[in-house]
């Protein structure tokens, strides 16, 4: 039998909380607005960094499309396709497109003269670290450390280029990670037990074969 995780529930609600606070503190704060643009900016100087990250950056779209393709791959290859799927939609979707309603609907008050325009949370940030997330929960136990230090890596890769191309200040790209992360604790906590479902498949038909001998 499925049982729910709570303590998965209980840290999703955590990363939410702390969303909230580091929207306040960063966006709706002199000090934190100061502190949000220093940062962006001071990133942008390095020579280095800002060639690696417009070289980087160029990758997004075809990790987007090979990140895709790869997890409707698993799906089917995996046992109990139908439900596998649901939870990579909400994985997926669900942070993406709760990003594009916090960026039309969040407004970025005047503070200190600097600049206005939203840009809370990553759009960039959250679509690639919500695929990373969805090809981690379709990837077999056995894989998946593997799997996981990579898409970290890639998405390490993109917060930091984001920032550095001045996308994005760093609030943008931590209230992108929470964001993912709490849609990805909130379904975790619901894992599929395929395994057991298999066996009670199993266990039903040499039921019906004994009962007919």
């Amino acid at each position: 039998m499925t049982r729910v995780k709570p303590a998965r529930l209980i840290a999703a609600l955590a990363l939410l909380i702390l969303g909230v606070v580091e929207f306040e503190l960063a966006v709706n704060t002199t000090g934190g607005q100061i502190v949000d643009q220093q940062l962006m900016v001071g990133a942008a100087t390095s020579e280095g960094l800002s060639v690696f990250s417009t070289e980087f950056i160029g990758l997004v779209t075809p990790i987007l499309i090979v990140g895709g393709v790869l997890v409707a791959l698993m799906i089917t290859l995996r046992n109990n396709p139908i439900a596998l799927a649901l939870r990579v939609v909400v994985v997926t979707l669900g942070p993406i497109t709760t990003a594009w309603v916090l960026k039309q609907s969040l407004d970025r008050p005047d503070l200190n003269g600097l600049v206005m325009h939203n840009s809370f949370p990553s759009g960039t940030l959250t679509a690639i670290a919500a695929l990373v997330c969805a090809i981690v929960l379709v990837t077999p136990s056995r894989w998946r450390a593997v799997v996981a230090v990579n898409g970290a890596l890639i998405t390490i890769g993109t917060a930091i280029s984001v920032v550095v191309l001045q996308w994005h200040r760093p609030s943008d790209v931590i209230g992108a990670l929470l964001l993912v992360g709490c849609y990805t604790l909130a379904v975790s906590a619901f894992p599929l037990n395929t395994s057991v479902a298999r066996h009670a498949v199993l266990a039903d038909s040499g039921n019906e074969r004994l009962s007919k001998v």
